[in-house]
């Protein structure tokens, strides 16, 4: 069990050399991490990254209480302390563009990222982005890092001018076909195709008539070039074999 320092309790020179050693531990920690911050930021500018645009740097410096103690739990020495210290708040992120199919927009995701051991010169450091990576935790040089940073930024905005060219596409066809059909529901739909290593899919608008029957259109990649994924005839689907072969033999 450890004990809490007893009000006005006197520590011997020993342990007093030892409650400064563990707070000095803690404020070197801290030196450390503010350390490291500047130098991914002199890296990252270093080779070609734009602060506010690649990256951005967020850090504070709080004067707070931190606990800490001496001795062990074992033979009854343990005494705790608590002082107050600058702390350090703070990191370099990585600046990811990701599209959001719900807000229709581009929002910006702050990505860590960690350096390899002391390069010299430093500049020759490299990096490891977990996410950026696709999950691999190997380090790369900086200039490979920026061009995957790009490259995924670039996507979110090929993401974004696909959703609203689909999305208008998808508005015109149901407006064209409610026009031309008035008394059909036309709806918007989604056809899927699954594999055991993946799945795709896409939107479609559904024709249904009042009979039952309905069309489902895939879409093309320009308006008016849709075309026939799927039709359903519910009037046929209600004959008895007789008269579906006797439909069937009586069509030109």
């Amino acid at each position: 069990m450890s004990k809490q320092l007893e009000l006005f309790e006197v520590l011997s020179a020993k342990e007093e050399q030892q409650k400064s050693d563990a707070l000095n531990r803690i404020i070197k920690s801290h030196k450390r991490r503010m350390d490291l911050t500047q130098r991914k930021k002199n890296i990252l500018l270093e080779n070609g990254f734009v602060e506010g645009t690649h990256f951005v740097v967020e850090e504070s410096i709080e004067n707070e209480n931190v606990d800490y103690s001496i001795g062990y739990g074992f033979d009854n020495t343990r005494k705790n302390f608590t002082d107050k210290i600058d702390i350090y708040y703070g990191d370099c992120y990585l600046i990811l563009k990701e599209f959001s199919v719900k807000t229709n927009s581009i929002k910006d995701r702050k990505l860590t990222f960690d350096l390899s051991a002391l390069s010299i010169p430093e500049s020759n450091s490299k990096l490891n982005c977990w996410k950026l990576q696709n999950f691999s935790s190997r380090f790369i040089k900086p200039t490979t890092m920026l061009n995957k940073l790009i490259e995924a930024n670039q996507q979110a905005d090929y993401a974004r001018l696909a959703y609203n060219k689909t999305t208008s596409i998808i508005e015109h066809t149901i407006n064209k076909y409610k026009t031309l059909y008035p008394n059909a529901d036309v709806v918007q739909g989604t056809g899927y195709r699954s594999t055991p290593s993946s799945y795709y899919e896409w939107k479609t608008v559904i024709v249904t008539f009042k009979s039952g029957s309905s069309i489902t259109l895939r879409l093309g990649n320009e308006k008016d070039k849709e075309y026939i994924s799927e039709s359903k005839d519910a009037v046929v689907n209600k004959m008895s074999l007789t008269e579906m072969m006797n439909h069937f033999n009586n069509q030109a």
